[in-house]
């Protein structure tokens, strides 16, 4: 990792120096993988600005800060850098978690060329299998139901917006619907 600082109007002693790397070595460790780590100080009269960047493969993540003293405008400017790393694993953590939408229309919505199932008629009832068209798109509860309403078919699988899972929305009597959720433990 390349570290670089730089001080307008302040002049970055062997103590700063040192601070400085040590605060670079915990951002480190924290987020590996870093390119390069940009310090800048400032003095203004009676205050002390801290500005830090760091560069990554696909991420930026800067911090500014100012207080009166120029160690713990560093300190704090860090301490800001480290939560916003903390924010960005969980948010990448999160993502892998969930199947992207595309994937999940793919495999719940074959392509046309394919043919129908079929199934092998000894000892077994016979099923006719259709391939039903779904709501292409995420769809919340209420958007499914008027869709199923405009559609006149007697259900809807749709992509539950909120939960990014396959729902079921079948009519019960006219005007009530019954909605299934499944439920992973």
């Amino acid at each position: 990792m390349k570290v670089t600082y730089s001080g307008h109007n302040v002049k970055i002693t062997d103590d700063l120096h040192a601070h400085i790397l040590k605060r670079a070595d915990k951002i480190e460790a924290r987020f590996g993988g870093m390119h390069e780590l940009n310090v800048v100080l400032k003095a203004e009269k009676h205050r002390f600005d801290a500005e830090m960047m760091i560069t990554a493969p696909r991420v930026t993540f800067y911090a500014k800060s100012h207080t009166d003293e120029v160690v713990s405008a560093l300190d704090s400017a860090a301490d800001k850098i480290v939560s916003q790393i903390r924010r960005y694993k969980d948010r990448v953590k999160d993502r892998r978690n969930i199947a992207p939408h595309r994937e999940v229309v793919a495999r719940l919505n074959p392509s046309d060329e394919e043919a129908p199932l079929e199934v092998d008629a000894t000892d077994t009832p016979a099923i006719v299998a259709t391939q039903e068209k779904f709501a292409s798109k995420p769809l919340t509860v209420a958007e499914a139901a008027i869709e199923l309403q405009a559609s006149n078919a007697a259900f809807l699988l749709f992509l539950n917006a909120e939960t990014r899972q396959v729902n079921l929305l079948y009519e019960m009597a006219k005007g009530t619907y019954g909605w299934v959720e499944p439920l992973f433990a």
